[in-house]
Formats: C-alpha cells, structure tokens, sequence
C-alpha cells in the first residue's frame, strides 16, 4: 500500500507567515493571480497583541503544493516592492 502523501501534489504548504496587514495585503496579490489560499492566524494574540506572550502574532498563508512556483513568484514581488519603498522612505529622509 503506498503513502497518500507521496502520490499527492496537493498537500497544503505555507508560502507566507507577517502581521495580519501583511497578511491581507499578500492573499489579495494571490487571489488576483488566481491561487487559492487560507490563513492560520497566530491566535488570541491577533486581537490583542499585548496578550500574546511575547512579540506580535505570526499570521500564515497556506496554499497548495500545486501552486507553490508561481506563489512563490508573486511573494518575491511582494517582497522586491518593500524593499524598494523602503529604499525610496530612507532616500527621502536624507
């Protein structure tokens, strides 16, 4: 008998883990690339972030392993956008 997971692509993976805006702001950029997705968020501590024992709740998006590559491909674009706003707020501080 072979194991379920060995012949299943589609296993549930996560692809993104940041604070619940961040969070929002990715599954949007999924959604318009038609990957579907959920979130697991970090718990009692996303409501009240004081609360949570220690530093800020990590939310997490979860997608298939099918659609992992291109997932992956919108995220590093996420990813390059801050960095290059970040690079912009630091240059006009200056």
């Amino acid at each position: 008998m072979s194991n379920i997971t060995e012949n299943n692509t589609d296993n549930p993976i996560e692809v993104f883990a940041g604070t619940a805006w961040e969070v929002a702001l990715v599954q949007s950029l999924l959604e318009n690339a038609e990957i579907k997705s959920y979130v697991h968020y970090g718990g009692i501590g996303t409501m009240a972030p004081w609360d949570s024992g220690g530093g800020l709740p990590i939310n997490r998006i979860i997608i298939s392993s099918a659609d992992y590559e291109k997932a992956k491909q919108v995220v590093d674009q996420y990813y390059d956008a801050e960095k290059e706003d970040t690079t912009e707020l630091n240059a006009d501080a200056t």
